[in-house]
């Protein structure tokens, strides 16, 4: 019966989904029932060559600790760890005299097994490659050559030294056993089926090229621009007035925030486009979260107020939430996963480029910077990112060139730090802490010794939250006259900080206290003093703590150590591929080790290993184990906390009700954990119910907790629509939560007397506000709903035969 009813349903599914290029460009379609088989091939165009959703993420992850513990507890290190690095050419003298101790290991022995080398085979194979290794077999340039091995580098600044190097002799492993003449040699020591095997596996997962993964790109000669400089010095202008200016184009950023604020100025005319003369007598506008320059002249290109002959159509596509402004817009504004790369622009503009670094997000970027198919391409960002964007387009036809700029207005270290003294703490002053009840510690005891209250900011709050206490924070009638924030406040909030005090120079990285980088520390003081937003030109920067005060001063006169990689992930079909080369028995887990041990990547580029990849791994294993491939990818690539019992509670039921339903509901989703009566609760409060002094503070984690999720569910429904259909209800939540959060927020003063009244209102932008017209979701013919359901009443049968098929087993 699956025979019959298998095509009826997947050709229901598909009328009901329209094909507006723009949606079609920018996520694959529902595809939960498009086989029996997981390892199929694709039989249509619906996978386009981006990465699989193993590394998308809609938004960029700030803010320190969620868990105050992690200062005390430090994961154990790699096993491989201990060894010391001058520069990257101890790489491969390091490399000899670790290997024999790497062949040794059991993780590695398991890893080569469940990459398919039989067990009888692992030990002799090693065996020969850590002999050959430590006699000098990469002493001799043409073996140098042979294996590429300038891939393999090992630098001082690697955060895991151990990781890297056991990641670097697996692919040399791979490169030398996979050698014709090498393979010759081996079979007198293994069989040559293994042989086979660790070659199919080693060529399937090549990716020496990625530039050659963009075929739109590479077919025409793009114009690259580069617009790098400090925090504050007006970097990304220019290219926004060009963006303005194209009859076609799109802007892609790092933030929910800064897509929406270029949504939203583009369409209200705020952006005077180039090659037009701006109006004179009109305001600038000094509200923007942007790197502009901000002018004070009476003909500014960034206006205060819209005007309707700049005003350019923009729609809005970011992981959770597209805003249609209509259907032939020339113009997106998009969170860089989100970006196109199949439809040709005229001008594309990618912010914060030396995020292609990021070990979770930066293959993004560099699939921005290799694939965007526009004639004109302006990369914003940092001076660090300029070396690897130039080794990146060696491998393209592209021109380059690099406009530089300097900071607006001077930053100063002060000659004194507050020597812990918080009586000493000023209007306009932003305290830096890394950790969520870090934050909340400063923030009382400010509010006990000065008297002001303290706005906050940190990762783990949602980004209209943390955009409504900026604004709090620069409202100088507000009552709130002091900033407590994450890094969270280094990009994407425009906040009017006179002074930068951190609380501390060290914070935890998921595995051990570090210290931050000069180009953290960088970027978190450069928002001190922002042009044209006090009354005096300058910023000014300094530490709580006196012992701290020398290393701000250092790595404020330093340059910043340049990127030396760029971060790649695989496509989708590269994945299939690589499974259909591993065993028939492999966890997912060794399917995302694959590229950051086997795979051929050269410099500049780098394959990591994802974060969080055995609770990842496990999670998927346990609760999503006969989904499709895609669908396993999507939900190991989820924006979710992986460390959070009740996040992953949630997305448990999420993929139960999904697999047993196929629709999956939100409020029945949410019924478990606290999280819809957490809601309820503190809208009682907010009516005039009775608030204890702790409530605000409790309600907090809850009501974050309960916004994870909504994003997560609105996430899925731009990625499986059919499944997450109440996209709608859950926005409607959404907005609650954001009001109920930020009246916690308002109430969580130490001072009884600035507690808010119960009545107030949280000023979240409505359509009407925003002065644009919109829609969420592509216009549908009236036939669709009712086609659809009659997809997913088949889809349920099919479904219910799979799990009984199952059970007979």
């Amino acid at each position: 019966m699956s025979t019959v009813l298998l095509p009826r349903c997947r050709l229901l599914l598909s009328r009901c989904i329209n094909s507006e290029t723009w949606l079609e460009a920018s996520q694959v379609h529902f595809r939960r029932f498009r086989s029996n088989d997981s390892r199929q091939r694709p039989r249509n165009s619906y996978y386009p060559p981006q990465n699989f959703p193993g590394n998308q993420r809609g938004d960029f992850k700030h803010g320190g600790r969620s868990n105050p513990q992690h200062v005390m507890k430090q994961k154990k290190g790699h096993i491989l760890d201990g060894f010391s690095v001058r520069d990257a050419s101890d790489t491969l003298l390091i490399m000899e005299k670790q290997v024999h101790k790497w062949a040794n290991l059991p993780h590695v022995h398991r890893r080569l097994e469940s990459f398919g080398v039989p067990r009888t085979d692992v030990k002799p194979i090693l065996s020969v490659f850590a002999q050959e290794v430590s006699s000098g077999l990469l002493h001799n340039p043409i073996e140098q050559k042979k294996y590429h091995v300038e891939r393999f580098i090992l630098t001082t600044k690697e955060l895991n030294q151990g990781l890297r190097l056991d990641q670097i002799l697996t692919q040399l492993f791979y490169s030398w056993a996979s050698d014709p003449k090498q393979q010759e040699v081996l079979l007198k020591s293994v069989s040559q089926s293994t042989l086979e095997q660790i070659s199919h596996l080693s060529s399937t997962a090549d990716m020496s090229y990625p530039a050659d993964m963009y075929p739109k790109a590479r077919s025409m000669r793009r114009k690259v621009i580069m617009h790098v400089g400090p925090t504050n010095s007006g970097k990304t202008h220019m290219a926004l007035r060009a963006l303005a200016a194209a009859k076609t184009g799109v802007y892609s950023g790092p933030l929910r925030l800064l897509a929406h604020e270029i949504w939203d100025r583009l369409n209200k005319g705020q952006i005077v486009p180039l090659g037009m003369d701006p109006d004179a007598d009109s305001e600038p506008d000094t509200s923007t979260n942007m790197d502009i320059i901000e002018e004070s002249v009476s003909r500014p290109t960034v206006r205060k107020e819209g005007k309707a002959k700049y005003a350019r159509e923009c729609n809005l596509r970011t992981g959770e939430e597209f805003r249609i402004v209509s259907e032939h817009a020339g113009l997106v504004s998009c969170t860089v996963e989100m970006t196109s790369l199949s439809l040709p622009v005229e001008v594309a503009v990618v912010d914060e480029i030396q995020m292609l670094a990021d070990p979770d997000r930066g293959s993004a970027w560099t699939s921005a910077v290799l694939g965007l198919p526009a004639e004109e391409l302006h990369l914003c960002g940092e001076e660090v990112a300029v070396p690897i964007v130039q080794a990146l387009l060696n491998d393209t036809d592209d021109e380059l060139f690099i406009n530089r700029y300097e900071r607006l207005t001077p930053l100063t270290v002060q000659d004194e730090s507050l020597e812990g003294d918080f009586s000493r703490v000023q209007k306009g002053d932003c305290l830096v802490a890394f950790s969520r009840s870090g934050i909340f510690a400063l923030k009382r005891k400010v509010e006990e010794n000065t008297g002001l209250r303290c706005a906050v900011a940190y990762g783990r709050l949602p980004p209209e939250i943390r955009a409504e206490q900026a604004a709090l924070f620069n409202n100088p009638h507000s009552g709130y006259d002091v900033m407590i924030g994450s890094d969270a406040i280094g990009m994407g909030l425009n906040l009017k900080i006179k002074r930068i005090i951190f609380e501390t120079l060290h914070k935890f990285d998921g595995t051990v206290e570090r210290a931050l980088s000069v180009s953290q520390i960088k970027q978190i003081a450069g928002r001190a003093g922002r042009y044209g937003l006090h009354g005096e030109p300058g910023g000014f920067v300094t530490t709580l703590h006196e012992h701290d005060l020398p290393m701000l001063r250092s790595a404020i006169l330093r340059q910043p150590d340049p990127i030396i990689f760029a971060g790649v992930s695989p496509t989708l079909a590269w994945t299939e591929s690589v499974l259909q080369a591993l065993p028939a028995d492999a966890s997912h887990q060794t399917l995302l080790e694959v590229a950051p041990y086997v795979s051929n990547v050269r410099p500049p580029c780098r394959a990591f290993v994802p974060s969080k990849v055995e609770e990842r791994s496990h999670f998927i294993e346990t609760h999503a184990k006969h989904m499709k491939l895609y669908d396993q990818l999507l939900i190991g690539g989820s924006p979710m906390n992986w460390r959070d019992p009740l996040a992953v509670e949630f997305t448990a039921r999420l993929c139960q009700i999904y697999n047993e339903k196929i629709r999956v509901p939100i409020l029945h989703a949410l019924k478990v954990g606290p999280y819809v009566e957490a809601l309820e609760n503190v809208e009682g409060m907010m009516s005039g119910g009775k608030s204890s002094a702790g409530a605000p503070s409790q309600g907090l984690v809850n009501l974050e907790g309960l916004h994870k999720s909504l994003v997560l569910y609105l996430w899925l429904s731009y990625r499986l629509p059919v499944a997450f259909y109440q996209s709608e209800e859950a926005y409607a939540l959404k907005e609650r939560t954001e009001k109920a959060l930020d009246w916690c927020l308002r109430n969580m003063s130490t001072r009884v007397a600035d507690r808010q009244p119960a009545s107030f209102g949280l000023r979240i932008h409505s359509e009407a506000e925003d002065g644009v017209e919109y829609r969420r979701i592509p216009a549908t013919r009236p036939q669709d709903e009712s086609i659809r359901e009659l997809g997913v009443k088949y889809a349920k049968l099919l479904n219910s035969e799979k799990r009984s098929a199952r059970g007979q087993r």
